[in-house]
């Protein structure tokens, strides 16, 4: 259901239609969505197995944001660290600023 949202989006974009038909304007947004949504999925999905998560590094100073991020990649890749190196990681889970992000 989630891979038809994202392609039924897809469309709406490329038609130009995709306000007129309730979507965001932000395709940057809407893959992040997608990409939280599918984490949880994956999560409960594999269950037991292996711990499932995405995390955003934030606005780092990097090739694209032109090095006009106010964080140094250095500090956005301990957002990908800090579920790693937990000795309980949860899943399913969303990290940003250093911590579990409610979104």
């Amino acid at each position: 259901e989630l891979f038809s949202l994202v392609e039924e989006f897809q469309r709406d974009v490329l038609s130009g239609r995709h306000t007129e038909a309730g979507w965001g304007n932000s395709n940057y947004g809407m893959s992040k969505l997608a990409l939280i949504a599918m984490t949880k999925i994956w999560a409960r999905e594999e269950e037991g197995d292996i711990a499932v998560n995405c995390c955003c590094p934030g606005y780092c100073a990097t090739d694209m944001s032109s090095h006009r991020g106010n964080r140094h990649p250095s500090e956005g890749a301990r957002n990908a660290l800090i579920p790693a190196m937990m000795e309980s990681a949860p899943s399913g889970e969303y990290f940003a600023d250093f911590g579990i992000a409610s979104w």
